[in-house]
């Protein structure tokens, strides 16, 4: 528990990029997450972590991959989550977006990383036996952060609180993947190929890779689940974070609907309710509205890295062998240092050019701005979330105007990810043109 905590770029970068190799994620975070995610590249070391990192960076950057992921996403947005949108609507019923936002990418995950339709997204708002599973062993493992090493094992060793109910989440998380690991594996020993279900998975992929392929159903388990953890939590508590700070700006409102009126009247022409990758990248407002919103509310607040041997950091301060180094990236957001008077201002002009209002980042170092981690263990999967976000962002802002339910709380809740504790209550009405 001997933290040292910082928030200086300076320390950071040279903690993820200058002596990578004396800050590794560490024994205490791998025992935490073990039980959930195995030896999964979110939890992994060293050479593990090399080569799990490999595969995963060919498969994301695939030709065939990203046009699934696309077709995936718009599919989920067009069937599932505008349907679902409309019936809340048209009920005039206030409903949990950010509940709404974790069920949609939950679907949206499964679909891109094992092909499987987990239904979570439905007017009826079901109760998903996998996503109940996984939401609950997530709770738990992420309760393990905030106590005692000795402390956390010791209730799960008396299946006290949290931890009583771990192994019924656990398994029901491992009985769901394993049957579907199966289920792959012969699909495509009878050579039914790569498509399942009419689309490509990253399972199948792993499935048929040469070299390097995680040709243990464990490992490729494990591969998924991390997979899954990195594309559920922060993507939808990212665009929960934004539509509220939207729906409390109608400055910032009035130009994010503009752009995005702007190019989905093109859409709509063409008989398309949701945009594609092409019509959203000309979103370049609605891109800078969600970075800063992510400056101010980043999905993963804080990290965590173990030093192997003792160190002076750049400001100087002393750091021991086997304590932990914490940078605070919620607090990078919001450092007048870094960002000027206005660093706690939501102004998304701060990432647009002058000249002609495209989104840039050229300007901001990479180590003030780590929302999406840096150095060897920047994110993967970027390019995805801020194509599912400008997705279901411009598809929602365009066809509903939010209306926030008042009277309710907006707060953190004490987790290793910036859920809202008491969730973000709206109402929709359709949108005039």
């Amino acid at each position: 528990m001997n933290l040292y905590i910082t928030a200086d770029p300076r320390n950071v970068e040279y903690a993820l990029r200058t002596r990578f190799d004396n800050y590794p994620k560490g024994q205490d975070f791998s025992d935490i997450f073990h039980d959930l995610l195995g030896h999964g590249i979110f939890n992994a070391d060293g050479q593990l972590w090399k080569t799990q990192r490999k595969i995963t960076s060919l498969q994301l950057n695939t030709r065939t991959c990203k046009q699934s992921t696309d077709q995936t996403v718009n599919r989920t947005v067009e069937d599932k989550l505008l349907p679902t949108l409309k019936y809340f609507c048209d009920a005039g019923r206030y409903f949990d977006l950010q509940d709404m936002m974790l069920r949609f990418t939950f679907d949206t995950i499964c679909m891109v990383a094992f092909g499987v339709d987990t239904g979570c997204v439905c007017p009826t708002l079901p109760v998903v036996p996998f996503s109940k599973a996984f939401e609950d062993a997530l709770e738990c493992t992420m309760l393990r952060f905030f106590v005692p090493r000795k402390w956390w094992r010791v209730r799960k060793w008396l299946h006290l609180g949290k931890e009583q109910g771990m192994p019924e989440a656990l398994k029901g998380v491992n009985k769901f993947l394993e049957k579907e690991i199966v289920a792959r594996r012969e699909k495509l020993r009878h050579n039914f190929g790569l498509s399942v279900g009419g689309k490509s998975d990253l399972m199948s992929y792993f499935l048929q890779m040469d070299g390097d392929a995680p040709n243990d159903d464990k490992i490729l388990k494990d591969l998924i689940l991390n997979f899954l953890l990195a594309g559920r939590d922060t993507s939808a508590l990212a665009l929960s974070w934004f539509f509220w700070l939207v729906a409390s700006h109608p400055s910032v409102e009035k130009k994010v609907i503009e752009e995005v009126q702007h190019v989905m009247g093109g859409c709509e022409m063409k008989g398309k309710p949701v945009p594609t990758r092409a019509e959203v990248s000309q979103m370049h407002y609605l891109h800078a509205a969600l970075t800063e919103s992510l400056r101010l509310y980043p999905s993963v607040p804080i990290d965590i890295k173990e030093i192997l041997e003792d160190d002076i950091l750049p400001d100087g301060a002393h750091v021991r062998k086997n304590d932990k180094l914490v940078y605070a990236i919620h607090a990078m957001g919001r450092m007048e240092s870094i960002w000027g008077s206005d660093c706690c201002s939501f102004r998304p002009e701060r990432w647009l050019k002058p000249d002609d209002g495209t989104f840039t980042d050229a300007h901001v170092p990479p180590f003030h701005y780590v929302v999406f981690n840096a150095g060897p263990r920047n994110c993967l999967g970027k390019d995805i979330a801020y194509l599912m976000m400008k997705t279901v962002a411009s598809t929602l802002l365009h066809h509903f105007k939010i209306t926030l339910v008042p009277g309710q709380k907006i707060e953190h809740k004490l987790s290793v990810t910036l859920y809202m504790k008491n969730g973000l209550l709206v109402r929709l009405e359709p949108r005039t043109p």
